[in-house]
């Protein structure tokens, strides 16, 4: 075995650089194949969700009937299985307040959104005043707030978008 200063990236980047310069087509090709698998996927499920900011959202029915405290609702997103993924969690605060259009009140949500109610959501974060209490995200006038983990409210579960060609 013959020993080397190289560890296991930089091989792979040496051996991805030969196969760029010698096959440029053919791998410009496989990547632009992967890119049109993944975005053929993405429109598959676009009817139950949404991409906003590098995430996937979901957008169901569900998420304007479902009322949960902060116990259910992190067992909810951690054990969903939705659009052919089980990789959902509970958004962060500055997470869920992207999907707020400022501009507008009852509901100030932004439009791609179909499935939401004027009302409060549920986010992942704690506040750090009052122990025991999650930020929420009123979608009536776009407005925050810290409520008891013991309040129902409604909820919307996100995932990361993969950074993988191919995969979503």
């Amino acid at each position: 075995m013959v020993k080397t200063d190289l560890d296991k990236k930089a091989v792979d980047n040496i051996i991805k650089n030969y196969v760029d310069n010698k096959y440029p087509n053919k791998v410009k090709n496989y990547h632009k194949a992967l890119l049109e698998k993944k975005n053929k996927l993405i429109n598959d499920v676009s009817d139950i969700t949404f991409i906003h900011n590098e995430l996937m959202w979901q957008d169901s029915t569900i998420n304007t009937k479902l009322k949960l405290n902060s116990l259910e609702f992190k067992r909810y997103c951690k054990k969903l299985d939705f659009a052919n993924r089980k990789d959902w969690r509970v958004p962060q605060l500055s997470e869920l307040m992207t999907l707020v259009d400022y501009t507008k009140t009852n509901s100030a949500a932004l439009d791609k959104i179909k499935n939401i109610n004027s009302s409060k959501y549920w986010t992942s974060s704690l506040s750090a005043l009052e122990e025991y209490k999650y930020w929420f995200v009123d979608f009536q006038y776009g407005e925050t707030g810290i409520s008891s983990k013991l309040k129902k409210y409604n909820i919307r579960c996100v995932r990361d978008i993969s950074q993988i060609e191919g995969e979503y």
